[in-house]
């Protein structure tokens, strides 16, 4: 399969850009947004027009360079399928990207649209039937009618092509970046108040994600229970472990012997220390269109255990310790082996800067840019 990927920046006449950034303040999805506006701001061959809610217009003025139109219609509404068209016909766009599957109707120029997983037919257990149908009849109106696809791995464009019947020349795969936030600190104080502030007392791991099923994070916690090491401690940064039972009653059970922390999501600033001074972010998770966690692990010099599923050894390549999705005990010898073994940790934090310095925002904004051009 021979999913297109783009690369270089070519100077062209400008082109007038719409962007729907209304999901900006989204974890995921906004953190694709933000990062790409930000790359964005740095060259003026183009001109952009952010859609924005009505509540981040003022934000979205001040941080980034381009014209600012608010839509007041609600996510994954019947409205905002007509209403940002109709605010991006008049602006006289020359091109529309949506970052989301959520393509409006009626547009008058090309557009693209970027779809990052199909998780809502993976996994349909996690949604209900109207969801579902939501997703399925969107995702399939977006892929057919968008003028190209961008996807963030080629495994998300295989996983596209299996549920939808489009020519594969129109999917490009397009990496995703790691903030300049993300790398290592030699001097250790951010590390140390972070701790501090949520009483963690001895080695850690680190979880980086959601609890829905498919992250596997009952996996973790069972070979957890195994590990000899007393003093080794688990922050899950993300969904509270306290609020899905049955992970709930796991931790309950290793209170004992394994402190476990969930802080919840926590801000950038605030995860880069997280990443910092882990012993290794482990993410045993068996689907994701791209994990970004893998990467910013890897900018701060921290060892990534991850399992050898979807994306993850795409985006690891050899610089992870990736392990067969579902078992634990192979999960427990690698989680061993990182905190028993200081040459594997040193020659994983090596191998993981090179591999995260492979891929960054701006080049993901050069590679989109292209890509725009190509259209119009």
């Amino acid at each position: 399969m021979s999913l297109q990927q783009y690369f270089p920046w070519p100077s062209a006449t400008q082109m007038r850009i719409g962007i729907d950034a209304r999901k900006y303040r989204d974890f995921g999805i906004g953190t694709y947004i933000r990062s790409l506006a930000g790359a964005f701001d740095r060259q003026e061959s183009e001109s952009f027009t952010y859609i924005v809610s009505p509540e981040d217009a003022e934000m979205l003025g001040r941080r980034h360079r381009g014209a600012i139109l608010t839509n007041r219609s609600g996510k994954y509404s019947i409205g905002e399928l007509l209403t940002v068209s109709s605010q991006a016909n008049r602006a006289r766009l020359d091109l529309f990207h949506s970052p989301h599957y959520t393509l409006p109707l009626r547009l008058a120029m090309p557009s693209v649209v970027t779809i990052h997983d199909m998780i809502h037919l993976r996994f349909p257990e996690y949604f209900s039937p109207v969801q579902r149908a939501y997703a399925s009849v969107m995702i399939a109106h977006a892929a057919k009618g968008a003028g190209a696809i961008i996807v963030d791995s080629a495994f998300a464009g295989k996983e596209l092509l299996r549920y939808v019947s489009i020519p594969e020349r129109k999917i490009n795969v397009i990496p995703l970046g790691v903030s300049e936030l993300y790398r290592p600190d030699a001097a250790g104080g951010g590390v140390a108040a972070f701790r501090a502030r949520h009483g963690i007392r001895g080695e850690y791991l680190l979880y980086v994600g959601s609890l829905k099923p498919h992250k596997n994070v009952g996996l973790l916690l069972g070979a957890l229970t195994r590990i000899e090491k007393r003093e080794l401690e688990l922050v899950c940064v993300g969904e509270m472990i306290e609020r899905e039972p049955s992970l709930a009653a796991l931790a309950t059970g290793l209170a004992g012997t394994h402190r476990i922390h969930s802080p919840g999501w926590l801000p950038e600033e605030e995860l880069v220390e997280a990443y910092r001074g882990a012993a290794a972010l482990v993410l045993p998770s068996l689907y994701e269109g791209f994990g970004l966690p893998v990467l910013e692990a890897m900018a701060c010099g921290t060892p990534v255990i991850c399992a050898n599923a979807a994306s993850l050894p795409e985006v690891a390549g050899d610089a992870a310790l990736c392990v067969p999705p579902g078992s634990e005990g192979e999960l427990l010898d690698a989680i061993r082996a990182v905190t028993g073994d200081a040459a594997l940790r040193a020659s994983l934090r090596e191998r993981g800067l090179r591999r995260a310095g492979l891929f960054s925002w701006q080049q993901c904004a050069e590679s989109t840019l292209n890509l725009y051009r190509t259209l119009t």
